[in-house]
């Protein structure tokens, strides 16, 4: 979704064309300007769909300032953004930063502050300081990353600058990064908890090394001593017995089975990549599940009412979770009468889509320890364990669940190409 500077809200998508190799962005053109820039822009973002992916943004924001200028709806930075096309300011020659801080004069209020801190960051950036905000942006821009990722980051990065007091952090020192350490603590911050914080931005100095925005990674060294959350154990094999037989019965309250738990239960997968599915990915005539990442804009009907249109997204953890798996005996006897819609490529659940964050069955995911007497998760711990308990290599753990086992060697895991046996062999285990 683009959005101009006090203008409309753009949507924009992301697809292929026929007889064109690649992946291609298109976004409708307001009626103002359909007359100069025909019904839509549309441009290459990249060769695959991961390129697409990490391309995204970067196109998307070329799009929303050209469309902003024709409307004269740029904002200051937007207008040096657009004038200025370079990564980084900060490599512009003296005497044209200063002509540029004279064109473009920052309002500042009765007290002397500027009132966009937006027009501060671009000036800093001039003279090559940059916040947290925009080191965000450019990996965002570069790598692709998901909602929940880059929520994530803003969450451990702002708890930052708020204790510094400042949302600049590159000149902070190792003395300081060890005092955060012992305020996270101190504020009550479970050992686990700073652990995976610190860890967070660990690989954020060291992306700002590469990049050379920062000079020494302080946080080298601060995970040491902090111990890993405990691990729980599961719960009797009874209670998984009993939440099974309770998701395949249908009763007075329950007009459907929990095809989304019994496809957890029986594929050991994540929530998300359960409840994320299309009816074009579970296949019962040749009894296999797909998962894999899709984007489409889908049209459904709320819960509580009302028609809604809305791009949903689909992301696996990684893109190499991407897999054709076979169902289980078990499997298939259990979601045998789902009612799929033949050839649609719409996601089955569209109502368990969050939009804040990309993710998938969060609210329905969340009843699962009340209703059924274990948390979701608890259905990956019982298939992963079971293949563990029972032999399985490695290498086919890997294969259906996405999980890897330490030691597994990546060279090997090239030459890895199980048969169709091998994984019903392992899909059969999990279903014990």
């Amino acid at each position: 979704m683009l959005v101009l500077h006090n203008g409309p809200a753009l949507v924009s998508s992301i697809h292929q064309r026929k007889g064109r190799t690649g992946y291609y962005i298109t976004v409708a053109t307001p009626k103002s300007l359909r007359a100069k820039l025909g019904n839509s822009i549309r441009k290459k973002v990249g060769n695959t769909h991961k390129e697409a992916l990490a391309n995204r943004s970067k196109v998307e924001a070329e799009i929303q300032r050209q469309i902003g200028k024709e409307l004269n709806q740029l904002s200051l930075v937007e207008e040096v953004q657009e004038n200025y096309r370079k990564n980084d300011l900060s490599e512009l020659p003296k005497d044209e930063k200063e002509i540029l801080k004279d064109i473009y004069q920052i309002d500042f209020d009765k007290e002397g502050k500027p009132t966009n801190p937006e027009e501060v960051a671009l000036w800093e950036e001039l003279d090559g300081k940059t916040t947290y905000h925009q080191w965000i942006n450019k990996r965002k821009m570069i790598e692709g990353v998901s909602k929940s990722t880059v929520n994530g980051w803003y969450t451990k990065l702002s708890k930052l600058a708020k204790w510094k007091g400042s949302d600049y952090l590159a000149e902070l020192t190792k003395s300081q990064a060890i005092k955060f350490k012992d305020y996270l603590i101190q504020k009550g911050y479970e050992p686990s908890s700073v652990k995976n914080i610190i860890g967070t931005l660990n690989a954020f100095w060291n992306w700002g090394i590469e990049n050379e925005i920062i000079e020494m990674n302080i946080w080298t060294g601060l995970k040491k001593r902090l111990p890993d959350p405990e691990k729980k154990a599961l719960p009797p094999k009874e209670i998984l017995d009993k939440a099974t037989i309770k998701a395949s019965t249908i009763t007075s309250l329950r007009k459907e089975k929990d095809y989304a738990f019994l496809i957890q239960r029986y594929t050991a997968c994540r929530k998300g990549a359960a409840n994320g599915l299309r009816h074009c990915d579970i296949d019962l005539n040749k009894k296999t599940i797909t998962f894999t990442a899709w984007e489409k804009v889908v049209n459904y009907e709320k819960k509580r009412g009302g028609k809604r249109r809305e791009k949903q997204i689909r992301r696996l953890k990684s893109q190499k979770d991407e897999r054709t798996i076979p169902m289980s005996n078990a499997l298939y006897e259990a979601i045998k009468d789902m009612p799929l819609i033949k050839d649609s490529d719409d996601p089955i659940w569209p109502n368990r889509y969050k939009s804040s964050d990309d993710s998938w069955g969060h609210h329905h995911c969340n009843e699962f320890k009340n209703k059924y007497g274990l948390p979701s998760h608890d259905l990956r711990r019982f298939g992963i364990t079971a293949l563990i308990n029972e032999g399985v290599s490695p290498y086919r753990i890997w294969d259906v669940v996405r999980h890897k086992i330490p030691g597994m060697s990546e060279v090997t895991m090239m030459y890895n190409r199980p048969t169709t046996q091998d994984l019903i062999e392992a899909m059969e285990v999990i279903a014990k």
